[in-house]
């Protein structure tokens, strides 16, 4: 009897057991489903949230005039900023907060009248905003206005390092390459126009959380052979005990790897879920899981005392680490999140989601990599442990 023998007769055993199966292979299936489709409404993308154009007032006294003034008129008619934002001017700092109140206006900039002499002095250049209703417009408006007055700082510093002299090539350059000048850039994470959705989400979520049950069904079967007497039949043939626990863990493994590919390729099939375009990745992520699965299973039954202490301390520690990971929902707490960066759930979740996305490869192997140090440090515990304790009939 080896290794290969056990762990065949594990994996048999295990497919016996209907209860089993409908968790591993069933139950996830149907919660993608349901959470995919009863959430895909609440779980934006991220694409409803671009504001449209924002109205913005430009108050500009009769004292504003000048070289300054004349950037700042420019940069509103840049064509990327023009597509962000429609400029109406003001003369009174009145009108504006008025058209603001009745809603015709989304946000404003007052040009204060001493800018260009404050300019002058070599004092930074700072404009006065006055805010709308809609705080994500109003942000829009700030950010936009104060990339033209970092711009306008910047050149500024250059001037009083490098002197008049250069200023006056740099504003030649300028000039020259206006036309081709962006000062705003639009981007998105991964590819262009790829976002992940309610399916995709709770997809690799459910995936990550049910390869951990694999854990306790380990658990539950080392258990099994104690409480069925069976284990000192085991023993008593030429066989080790770690050759025991080594198919033992095997025949699961094997099963969390099946339940994983049977994910995977059923919600790809069934509900369209785009896992992205590195198939091997994947299966590193699912194997890295596996491995973390197995140690919490080996780690929960050598310190148990009983059965149902097991599955019970099993249970609660899978769902602590989801929902603090946010696999049941994004969950924007800070003080939650860096603790979710301690489970197995966040960065197998996080990786599965940078492929979906499309993300730099950098980015997606940083998360593996991440995922591989918990398992590695699950595996180191889970060692030591099994040198203490070990797996025999007590």
């Amino acid at each position: 009897m080896n290794i290969w023998h056990i762990c065949m007769f594990e994996i048999r055993r295990i497919l016996r057991i209907r209860s089993v199966l409908l968790n591993l292979f069933v139950l996830p299936l149907l919660l993608i489903f349901i959470l995919g489709a009863a959430l895909s409404s609440t779980m934006d993308t991220g694409k409803d949230n671009v504001p449209g154009q924002v109205r913005v007032g430009v108050i500009q006294t009769g004292l504003n005039s000048g070289s300054i003034t004349a950037a700042l008129n420019a940069f509103v008619a840049a064509p990327a900023v023009a597509e962000m934002m429609k400029v109406q001017h003001f003369t009174s700092e009145e009108e504006a907060e008025r058209d603001l109140r009745q809603g015709e206006l989304d946000f404003a900039v007052l040009i204060p009248p001493d800018l260009e002499e404050r300019i002058a002095k070599g004092e930074e250049a700072k404009l006065e905003w006055i805010l709308g209703k809609d705080s994500t417009l109003n942000i829009v408006g700030e950010t936009l206005f104060t990339r033209f007055t970092d711009e306008l700082n910047r050149h500024m510093a250059t001037v009083e390092v490098l002197g008049p002299v250069a200023s006056m090539a740099m504003a030649s350059m300028t000039d020259e390459g206006s036309a081709h000048i962006s000062y705003v850039n639009v981007s998105n994470p991964g590819t262009a126009d790829t976002s992940y959705s309610a399916s995709q989400y709770y997809a690799a979520s459910m995936l990550a959380m049910f390869m951990l049950y694999a854990g306790m069904t380990t658990s539950n079967s080392l258990f099994s052979e104690r409480d069925k007497k069976t284990l000192t039949r085991l023993q008593a043939a030429p066989v080790g005990n770690g050759v025991i626990f080594a198919g033992k863990i095997a025949g699961n493994s094997l099963l969390a790897f099946m339940q994983a590919l049977i994910i995977v390729l059923m919600t790809y099939w069934l509900y369209g879920v785009n896992w992205g375009t590195h198939p091997w990745l994947i299966v590193l992520i699912c194997v890295l899981i596996t491995i973390s699965s197995m140690m919490i299973g080996v780690i929960v039954a050598l310190v148990s005392k009983s059965a149902a202490s097991a599955s019970a301390l099993m249970q609660g520690i899978i769902i602590a680490m989801t929902f603090i990971s946010g696999g049941f929902t994004p969950i924007a707490i800070d003080f939650v999140q860096r603790i979710g960066e301690f489970t197995v759930n966040h960065w197998a979740l996080q990786s599965f989601l940078r492929m979906m996305l499309d993300a730099s490869m950098n980015e997606i192997m940083h998360n593996i990599l991440m995922l591989g140090v918990v398992s590695a440090v699950l595996l180191a515990i889970a060692a030591v442990i099994y040198g203490k304790v070990g797996y025999r009939y007590e």
